[in-house]
């Protein structure tokens, strides 16, 4: 299910994303306009703002998994994860026995 914190993410990583690529492309523009060099300038500063915003996620994501690691399982999951396989290795064998 979603949660606030779910779309909270969801929207820094748009704002991290859209702001960096936008900025490039409007100075990109400016610049073509002023040098006379378009589309290179666009071009140049998006690719720059993907840079940018590439970086900002991955910091994003790094930021996030230092502050929710994945700690180690319990003993009661360990313990429900090896008696499922028990029965599973259990169905098995019956089988293999009725062939």
């Amino acid at each position: 299910m979603w949660s606030a914190l779910n779309a909270a993410i969801l929207g820094q990583v748009g704002f991290i994303i859209a702001i960096p690529i936008a900025l490039g492309a409007w100075l990109g523009l400016k610049l073509d306009e002023r040098l006379g060099t378009s589309p290179w300038g666009l071009l140049g500063l998006i690719f720059v703002g993907m840079a940018v915003a590439g970086a900002g996620v991955a910091l994003l994501i790094k930021r996030y998994t230092e502050d929710n690691p994945v700690g180690p399982s319990t003993q009661r999951a360990r313990e429900a994860g090896l008696a499922w396989r028990r029965e599973v290795d259990e169905e098995e064998r019956k089988r293999e026995l009725e062939r």
